[in-house]
């Protein structure tokens, strides 16, 4: 079996409903006053192809499994009837906010595009909870933002930037198309004391399986990096290979911050 697919990160979801913990919504967790149980902040950054995020939804609806889709602004993103799908499939909705790289680092109509955004998005569903896109690319980040203005004004209540205290949640991401990969990851990544490698899914669903994953974990699950095997799977992985080679490069240098 190939990794990052979607029937490979369906049996990380499986392992993990196993192993007694409780999968939720950014917004669940927020809410929630204290966890006493294991459980899996689920969040998934739609970065691109929506068709890749209803499957994702969809195969975790199936599984009875909720978890929070963070829905950039751009066109090619913001789709009302994709996202409204989501919605009734039970899932959170969440603002993917790149305001101030769009607004190349004016704060003011940074914060104009955000709010402008946010209340297109609560057309469809009554956000509470936001999280910044790394762009890459971009000399600025976005979750500065809040340096100069509070998101608590607009209605937000979290944060994934500073709403969990990371030094007892084990955060997981695939970001650069694999897992926890720090080598390619400019903006999605964390100051944590949990130093677990991960090589691949198959090695995450053993250490779930052994009991070797924290009780409190976050997962950022990009729908876009999982396909059913084929050739828009391998198209995938050579765009994501090529886009890792600058990433490294900017990493290894210290070119972004």
């Amino acid at each position: 079996m190939k990794d990052f697919t979607f029937e490979t990160f369906k049996m990380i979801l499986l392992s993990l409903q196993s192993g007694g913990y409780h999968i939720m919504p950014f917004l669940e967790f927020i809410n929630i006053k204290k966890i006493s149980s294991r459980y899996v902040i689920l969040r998934h950054d739609v970065d691109r192809f929506l068709m890749q995020t209803l499957q994702m939804a969809r195969m975790e609806a199936d599984n009875g499994i909720r978890a929070t889709y963070y829905f950039r602004a751009i066109p090619s993103i913001f789709k009302p009837d994709i996202i409204k799908e989501v919605v009734e499939l039970g899932h959170e909705i969440g603002y993917h906010y790149e305001d101030l790289s769009i607004c190349h680092g004016n704060k003011n109509k940074s914060i104009e595009h955000f709010k402008k955004n946010l209340d297109e998005l609560r057309n469809y569903y009554p956000v509470k909870t936001i999280c910044m896109h790394g762009s890459p690319l971009s000399k600025w980040d976005n979750k500065s933002i809040w340096q100069h203005y509070d998101y608590c004004e607009f209605g937000i209540t979290g944060d994934t930037s500073f709403d969990v205290d990371y030094n007892k949640l084990f955060y997981i991401t695939d970001n650069g198309r694999a897992w926890n990969k720090t080598s390619v990851s400019i903006r999605d990544k964390v100051e944590s004391p949990f130093k677990i490698p991960i090589k691949n899914s198959f090695h995450m669903i053993d250490l779930i399986n052994d009991g070797n994953i924290p009780r409190e974990v976050m997962i950022n699950a990009h729908p876009d990096t999982f396909f059913d095997f084929g050739m828009r799977y391998l198209l995938n992985w050579g765009y994501i290979e090529s886009k890792n080679i600058v990433k490294r490069f900017i990493v290894k240098h210290g070119l972004i911050k």
